[in-house]
């Protein structure tokens, strides 16, 4: 159910999850409060598995926003399947690998000094690859796979996406397409925060 607890940030931990039905949150305690890290909705997704691979207690929560169902691997099993499985150990890889490169855009979006500047530093990122450009030049994005991503490696909750869009879109800066999915990039924020390659330099 909602609010049920998987897991508490410092626990020990000896088993991963993956997702069947539902969705959890990864929560962070910073100072009295939590930030939200990452929502797992996405069915066989996994987490819960660094307590597994480096015997460290838990790093955050997992805590349901709706009921859910979850299949539950200890240690053993998790250690078989790495060594009888290439294709589960290449996706725990490449979670790993993400999980670095998304340690690394932490550590830079520190340099980026509001949520607001770290939001529109990541929205036009996402633009570098998923955007389309229109014809006055703006670019389009589809907004409910940048959440998304966002979700995942700029550490916005869906929630706060919405909520960030909406104050965009009041000071129009962005806006919408007349169908509601898409966000629309001003000229303005793609002049303020200008494209980067994949080597994180700017263009």
């Amino acid at each position: 159910m909602a609010g049920d607890v998987v897991f508490a940030e410092g626990d020990e931990g000896g088993l991963m999850y993956v997702l069947l039905e539902g969705a959890i949150d990864l929560r962070k305690k910073v100072g009295k409060s939590e930030t939200i890290l990452k929502t797992v909705s996405t069915v066989n997704d996994f987490f819960g598995e660094m307590a597994l691979i480096d015997g460290q207690p838990r790093s955050a929560s997992a805590v349901a926003t709706k009921a859910s169902r979850l299949l539950v691997i200890d240690g053993p099993t998790f250690e078989n399947m790495i060594l009888t499985n290439g294709k589960f150990a290449l996706k725990i890889i490449k979670v790993l690998s993400d999980r670095i490169r998304h340690s690394n855009s932490t550590i830079e979006a520190l340099h980026e000094v509001t949520p607001r500047d770290r939001y529109i530093r990541g929205l036009v990122d996402f633009a570098q690859t998923k955007g389309e450009k229109i014809y006055d030049g703006r670019l389009k994005v589809p907004f409910a796979e940048f959440k998304v991503w966002a979700n995942s490696r700029i550490g916005f909750s869906l929630e706060e996406c919405d909520a960030m869009a909406a104050r965009l879109a009041k000071n129009m800066l962005v806006s919408w397409t007349k169908e509601g999915g898409d966000l629309l990039i001003s000229d303005a924020i793609l002049r303020e925060f200008p494209r980067r390659s994949e080597s994180g330099q700017a263009q």
